[in-house]
């Protein structure tokens, strides 16, 4: 039976669907009714707000609040800024509902600043990455590789995003840090959506840090996980086992993605690892996985899912993110997935939407 301790409270499938539907109702509406000219505006002047959320997590202002610390002045010693130029921060994000400001140019927290703090549900290091100067650096060249389709990265760094990562151990802190957030988003709704009973061995490949592989495993005790990562990824990986009382049921196994992936596993999982790669890539990937694993295991790939229609989507503006920062990486369709998982020998199975931006793509193989 599944643990459902430490697990998020997530509404159903079909109210979540019914809530974002009148919540694009409404949006659409809105602009609908105002001048074209004010609206394309308005939107424009979202990047402040992003910039400003950033900025937030970069000084701990979420934590610092929740430390008691509440008034503009005392925010701002704690934090070494300059308080009236803290407090126009502070009153911008208080608009969009991140804090909140009571009288005296006092603030706290809100349900959506708490995802700013340390801890469960945190999205500060991801936040962090995405604002970072190296992402702004990348997006201010977006131009560029719209103009010849080519990384932003590689005509910067040399390398893409990844590979310049590698080689900037502080900025592959945070990424390392912003991809166990993603994890701890995703991890309840995946065990939540997804039924594991059955599976004796989980593999996890570019599982990072572990967090994902340690709540599935939290949620089936009979389960073994082996999580299979780059060297300097896994190094940490160890504590989260250990906190999740995993850790005699979970192995560490140090590898490549185009080199000898573990074997025996009932089913293999990847999380956000081929929106990295081109088609051809993503293709040797998944011929290298298959060589691997038994007849009778499945995979598992969780990654965004683009509709094809003009609906907006999360995978839409992250497929920009991919655009500047990988040499191919690209957020895929439902019939763009089908056909690299062709190539490689696998059938697209099912596609279970989430409460999340992120979808469980299921396959298994076909020797056919």
């Amino acid at each position: 039976m599944k643990n459902k301790k430490d697990s998020l409270k997530l509404p159903p499938m079909w109210l979540f669907n019914l809530l974002t539907g009148f919540r694009r109702f409404l949006y659409n509406l809105y602009f609908r009714m105002i001048p074209a000219n004010v609206a394309v505006f308005e939107k424009a002047q979202r990047f402040w707000i992003a910039k400003a959320i950033g900025v937030a997590c970069e000084l701990n202002i979420a934590d610092i609040i929740d430390s008691g610390t509440n008034s503009i002045e005392g925010i701002a010693a704690k934090c070494n800024t300059n308080p009236e130029s803290l407090y126009r921060l502070m009153r911008a994000l208080a608009s969009d509902g991140i804090f909140k400001e009571t009288d005296g140019k006092v603030f706290i927290n809100t349900p959506q600043s708490d995802a700013l703090k340390e801890g469960k549900g945190s999205m500060k290091y991801m936040i962090q990455h995405q604002l970072s100067e190296t992402n702004l650096l990348l997006l201010s060249e977006l131009p560029y590789s719209i103009k010849t389709g080519k990384s932003a990265a590689i005509k910067l760094f040399g390398a893409d995003v990844f590979e310049h990562l590698k080689k900037n151990p502080d900025k592959n802190e945070l990424y390392n840090k912003a991809m166990t957030n993603t994890s701890d988003i995703f991890s309840d709704v995946f065990t939540a959506s997804y039924n594991f009973s059955g599976i004796k061995k989980l593999i996890d490949i570019g599982g990072g840090e572990g967090l994902l592989l340690s709540k599935i495993l939290a949620s089936y005790p009979e389960m073994q996980g082996i999580l299979f990562d780059l060297p300097h990824v896994v190094t940490t990986a160890k504590n989260i086992f250990n906190k999740y009382g995993v850790g005699d049921r979970a192995e560490i196994v140090a590898g490549d993605i185009f080199g000898k992936i573990p074997a025996g596993g009932d089913a293999y999982i990847m999380k956000n690892i081929l929106h990295i790669f081109d088609d051809e890539t993503c293709v040797r990937i998944l011929k290298n996985i298959k060589s691997s694993m038994p007849g009778h295991a499945i995979l598992l790939i969780a990654e965004t899912v683009i509709s094809e229609d003009n609906k907006p989507a999360f995978g839409k503006l992250f497929d920009l993110q991919m655009l500047i920062g990988t040499g191919g990486g690209k957020e895929r369709t439902k019939k763009e997935f089908e056909k690299i998982f062709n190539e490689a020998g696998f059938k697209l199975d099912n596609v279970i939407k989430t409460v999340s931006p992120f979808s469980i793509i299921e396959a298994t193989m076909n020797d056919n």
